[in-house]
Parts: structure tokens; sequence; C-alpha cells
């Protein structure tokens, strides 16, 4: 099921106090007290940056700057900007640079849920980072059944049916240099419009299950060398056990069996490997992968045969008419 996340000043906090020097001055200590999520974004997101009064940002940064000009202010205006600065209930106001709060900030802020916080960091070093970080924590993710490796640089998905023999082929692709980034259960996020990143929870880290064997890990086993933290997914692998005759069903023989899977409204080109006894699925996965990067290079095999199939087919057709 695709899900959106959420975050909280204490969330935002607690996961960033250490590299962004984070100070916390005031707000609700209960974890949920407030929260955004993605659909708080209107058609103007605005999730984090600079003081903005006419389209407020959820997460407002006041800097060098942006004291000035509160502190320019005669007391009625500072009064009305500043309370129009919590109306807009942003999750959180930091003042950067290290640069001490004002008094009315301080003030105001006591009578609102907003958090306050002060960070050492510089305000733009502030902004870019926290814009990242919130954007990843609110954006859409999912939940897949498979084996998530890197191969040959490439985020590939390998799924199946129970007993189709995904952790085998993973184990078997971990003996010929490739990496393992989750097993089972991989988590998506959509990071851009047309990315998704895969990454492992922290439950299931550095292991890969399989059957006769129990759960193994794959750091202890092969190295540092052999897990990896996060990579884009760019194909999917998926094991199909013949039916009942034992043999695969009809395929195209000069494409092969490919079509797209959709993940979190994007489509993921998929190939489907039948799995039959003899059949040496690891280096047909590493050939899948290397003939998926050619394509994305602009090069297609199956279209160049046939081209010169063509090619050959008129030249003997012009041989004739001469």
């Amino acid at each position: 099921m695709d899900v959106a996340g959420s975050i909280t000043a204490r969330n935002l906090f607690d996961d960033l106090k250490e590299r962004l020097q984070l100070q916390w001055l005031r707000g609700p200590e209960e974890e949920e007290a407030y929260s955004i999520s993605r659909d708080d974004l209107t058609v103007r997101p605005a999730a984090v940056g600079f003081l903005n009064l006419i389209h407020p940002n959820k997460i407002q940064v006041l800097g060098l700057e942006e004291l000035d000009y509160l502190d320019g202010l005669d007391e009625r205006e500072l009064h009305i900007t500043i309370k129009r600065m919590f109306a807009n209930r942003p999750l959180a106001i930091i003042v950067a640079d290290g640069l001490d709060v004002p008094q009315s900030i301080l003030a105001e802020a006591a009578q609102h849920e907003s958090a306050l916080m002060r960070s050492e960091s510089r305000a733009h070093e502030l902004v870019n980072y926290l814009h990242y970080h919130v954007s990843r924590s609110l954006a859409r993710r999912t939940t897949l059944h498979g084996v998530f490796m890197e191969v040959f640089t490439i985020g590939v998905l390998i799924t199946g049916g129970a007993g189709s023999g995904k952790s085998e082929l993973a184990l078997e692709l971990l003996n010929r240099g490739h990496r393992l980034i989750a097993d089972d259960a991989p988590e998506f996020t959509q990071i851009s419009p047309d990315i998704i990143d895969g990454t492992c929870p922290e439950a299931l880290q550095d292991c890969l299950e399989v059957r006769g064997l129990g759960v193994l890990n794959v750091r202890s086993m092969f190295g540092d060398s052999a897990v990896k933290l996060n990579k884009f997914l760019r194909l999917i692998i998926h094991l199909d056990v013949p039916g009942h005759a034992g043999l695969p069903g009809p395929t195209d023989r000069l494409r092969g069996d490919t079509s797209t899977q959709t993940v979190l409204d994007l489509e993921i080109p998929r190939i489907t490997l039948p799995v039959v006894a003899g059949r040496n699925l690891a280096v047909i996965a590493e050939a899948a992968a290397r003939d998926f990067m050619l394509k994305m290079k602009g090069f297609d095999a199956a279209s160049a045969f046939i081209e010169r199939h063509a090619r050959l087919l008129r030249r003997q057709s012009e041989g004739r008419e001469d």
C-alpha cells in the first residue's frame, strides 16, 4: 500500500539536532502534538524557506537579513508581523547563524503550538538541508515483496512467488560480487517525479533468508562491500515458475518477456524469467542488467537485429531484380 509520511517538530529536532546543531527553545513536548504531511502542502508547496508571510512556509527560517528586517519595524508593525508569523501555524520557526532570538518572538511562541528552535548553522545551509530532509520525510512510499540488489551499478528488484528462488538467486549474485540492499520487504520512496529510491528497513538490515539455511548475515559472510544502504529502482526481474507442464509459456523470441510494473505511479521496466531446471539464473540476470544498461544508452539489440535482417532481405531482393 502506498503511504505518505508525516513529521512533527520533535521528530525534526531529534533527527537533525546534531547535524544542524539545533537547540530546542519552546514548543510542544508530545511527539504527536502537531504534525504535517504531504497533504498539508498546497498548490504552492512551501515546506521550508526563509520568512515568507504571503506564502508561508511550514518551517520558517530566520537569518541575519530577516532579523534585521524585523528589527527595523516600529513596535506596532513588529507586533502585527510576528502575530501573522505564528497565525499560519508553522511547524517550526528556526533562528539560524547562532543569533539571539528576539524577546518578542519568544513571548509570542509561548502562546502557540509551533516549535521555536535555534541553530548554529548558516541560514542557507539550514534551508537547503531541511528542504531535502522534509521532502524525503513527506514523500510517498511503499513496501514491495522481493530482494533488492545492486547489479552492475543499477538497482534491481527480484520478485516472484514463494519458492521461486529469489533468495537463491540473490545469494549467487552476492557470490559474483554484486551487493544486497534489502531482502523480503524493501521500502521504496519517490524522491522526485521520476526517481524511486529503495532502502532496507532497520530490522532487516544485512539479512538474507534462504530456505534450508535460515537467516544469513550478508555483511558478516561477505564483508562490508557486499551491502549497500540504498539505490534507485531501475529494473524488476520477475521469476516465473512454469505450470504443471514444467515448460514456460510462449514469449517473444526476439525481445523476450518484457513489460512494465507500476510502482508509486511510475512505470518500471520488468523482465520475466521462467524458472526451469538447468538454467543459470544468475548469469541470465546479469545479462538482463547489462542489456538494460545498453538500452538506457540507446542501443537495442533486438531492434538492431531486425534492422540488419531487413537490410539483408532488401539486398537479396535487389540482387534478384538485377
